[in-house]
């Protein structure tokens, strides 16, 4: 138990570690809601001075946090002293990282995808930079960006994050990583909006190559397509601009590097962090008093079917469905996107009902594969659905899946200790099974029931 200056938090687990701290995941005692406490727990024998500066650092990130307010930035809840270390209590950010997600892929994230990502980045980089004063971000990579289940990217280190300082030659202290740095920021200057223009040049090379930039290194023409042929010039242009070792040569601000990105989509952006209007609501016929501006429609009784078009709608559903991850527009009858798999929004979910000799609760399934099994924080393994506090010891780490096939689900035994019984019955290591509405899972102590909502 951690008790903050507003609310007490229960440590659920650790979430990771850095060299100056630790992030756990933990629930708030108020309303049982999840959030991620960040805590300084430097690393090694440091001197006084190290410690102050650690100190100092992780306040800094602290206080900037909660001075802003942007969708793809995580939410700040409070700031106080445990055990006389700084904590902070903020957004626990469900997802994975752009690092993981490449990892998960083994292969380059998809065009589109990647240029949608891209203009998400702009926008969020450019509030930072239209702060006042600016604040340049400094260390952008995939490994700094979480990606939501909603398709919602969301910056979550801002160790090395300054405000920009007017007049002055270069930063007091050059911080960065390989790579995506620009030369301004290996001391050689004072770094501004356009070396986080850099840095996303540097971010989308890695995510469309599958391979992290070279330091110091601009692409050439042709570099990009030759590892990944599908870049289309356009957007390798964009890259190769936003990357330019000379400062004066890149997009001068988030919102040009954003247009240009525009550019190279195909079709409309989907923005995730806007909620999609539903089509059936539709205002316009709501605002269509218009017909009562003639008198003969009004006087006139005509049958209930006329004032309220019913048979509008059917112009009014899009062709296409916008994908709530990725954007990308799916045929209207799609249950899933074609390109990153999630469910499409207004169709049916699927989900699992968990019951344990301790609780019960509800899951949705909005992460594929979905892990089952047991934490293991030394080797940074935490599945989607976590039974080290409810099974007794009985769950392996590496249990089982639930992953998709067309448009049915299935489980896998991952070749368990102590099996997986689906409907009272053992299944058979290694081989999918297929889930119907209703189905159950038992894994020891806890029973597992498959829905579709």
């Amino acid at each position: 138990m951690v008790r903050g200056a507003a609310d007490s938090y229960v440590v659920l687990n650790l979430i990771g570690r850095g060299g100056m701290g630790a992030v756990y995941r933990v629930r708030r005692m108020a309303d049982n809601t999840i959030w991620a406490l960040k805590e300084m727990r430097p690393q090694g024998d440091l001197s006084p001075e190290e410690l102050a500066e650690n100190r100092k650092l992780f306040l800094q990130e602290a206080e900037l946090l909660r001075s802003l307010s942007f969708p793809n930035l995580p939410v700040v809840a409070e700031l106080f002293e445990h055990e006389g270390r700084p904590t902070l209590v903020m957004e626990f950010v469900a997802g994975q990282t752009l690092e993981d997600r490449l990892h998960d892929a083994n292969a380059p994230l998809l065009e589109q995808q990647v240029v949608a990502y891209g203009i998400q980045l702009c926008r969020v980089l450019h509030y930072l930079h239209t702060r006042q004063p600016p604040i340049v971000y400094r260390d952008l990579k995939p490994s700094n960006i979480m990606l939501t289940p909603e398709g919602v990217l969301k910056l979550i280190d801002f160790g090395v994050a300054r405000t920009h300082k007017p007049g002055k030659s270069k930063d007091t202290v050059a911080m960065g990583s390989a790579g995506y740095a620009p030369p301004e920021q290996y001391g050689k200057g004072q770094t501004d909006a356009r070396s986080d223009v850099y840095a996303l040049g540097a971010t989308l090379l890695h995510l469309l190559a599958n391979l992290p930039p070279v330091p110091l290194q601009t692409p050439q023409p042709g570099s990009i397509s030759r590892l990944n042929p599908s870049v289309d010039a356009r957007t390798e242009a964009v890259i190769i601009r936003a990357m330019d070792l000379n400062r004066e040569r890149r997009f001068a601000t988030m919102l040009e590097m954003e247009q240009a990105l525009h550019a190279c989509l195909d079709r409309p952006y989907v923005d995730p962090t806007v909620a999609a209007p539903r089509p059936p609501v539709k205002p316009a016929p709501a605002a269509q008093p218009a017909p009562a501006a003639q008198p003969a429609p009004a006087a006139q009784p005509v049958p209930a079917a006329q004032p309220v078009p019913a048979a509008q709608p059917a112009p009014a559903a899009p062709p296409t469905r916008p994908c709530p991850r990725c954007g990308r527009l799916n045929k209207k009858q799609a249950r899933f996107c074609a390109s990153c798999g999630a469910p499409i929004a207004g169709l049916p979910v699927a989900w699992l009902r968990i019951r344990s000799p301790y609780r019960t609760w509800d899951q949705r399934i909005d992460r594929l594969p979905l892990r089952i099994g047991r934490r293991d924080p030394r080797q940074q393994h935490y599945p989607e659905l976590d039974l080290a506090e409810h099974d007794r010891g009985i769950a392996s780490r590496h249990h089982a899946t639930i992953q998709r096939s067309g448009d049915a689900y299935t489980i896998t035994d991952l070749g368990s200790t102590n099996g997986t019984t689906l409907n009272g019955k053992l299944i058979p290591p290694r081989v999918p099974q297929p889930l119907r509405q209703g189905d159950r899972i038992k894994i020891g102590e806890v029973e597992i029931e498959f829905r579709w909502s």
